[in-house]
């Protein structure tokens, strides 16, 4: 396939294999790998960054830290569990797996001051928009109890723009991480 179409690369090939019912299907990277065991495939020609990118994080730890809540935990029970979740903007040290059966203002607060009790008092949280982290969007522009504890601590609460996942990436890509045993269902 890759000598009749020399620009298609292991995720294009994995495509045609799939509409071909392939049987036996092979990942994109063993697919990478056996183009480039071919020398079909130069693995020093990838794409260029969008210059538009930037990628970024804090200088040291403890300057910011990323929240969110996930869900999609069950026991065998079936019961469904959420988990706040917490990274450390520079190490990607994970600093807050706490389990909860509601994902509610009191549950996670309770995890997020054991974060700050257990680790210390970072310099700004970044968090979504979700109601638990903050009532600047709702209805009256109040004070929910996650800002009133960034307030009282003297931690900056940063806000991502609506629908912007990428902005707390860190922690996004902490909930998909094969090695962590937190999973979106």
């Amino acid at each position: 396939m890759r000598r009749r179409n020399p620009i298609w690369g292991p995720k294009r090939i994995e495509y045609e294999l799939a509409k071909r019912n392939v049987e036996e299907m092979p990942s994109q990277s063993a697919i990478y790998r056996a183009l480039k065991h071919s020398d079909l495939i130069d693995p020093h020609a990838r794409k260029r960054r969008d210059e538009k990118f930037k990628r970024w994080e804090r200088a040291a730890p403890m300057e910011l830290w990323q929240f969110d809540v996930v869900g999609g935990i069950y026991l065998a029970d079936g019961c469904e569990l959420k988990c706040l979740t917490g990274v450390d903007d520079h190490s990607r040290y994970c600093v807050s797996a706490g389990l909860m059966h509601r994902a509610n203002s009191k549950s996670v607060c309770d995890h997020f001051l054991r974060s700050l009790c257990r680790y210390g008092i970072p310099q700004e949280i970044l968090t979504d928009n979700g109601k638990v982290f903050t009532g600047r969007f709702g209805y009256k522009d109040t004070e929910v109890l996650f800002d009133k504890i960034c307030r009282e601590n003297g931690i900056e609460h940063l806000l991502t723009a609506p629908r912007s996942p990428t902005t707390t990436g860190k922690i996004e890509r902490f909930h998909r991480s094969p090695s962590n045993p937190i999973t979106h269902h």
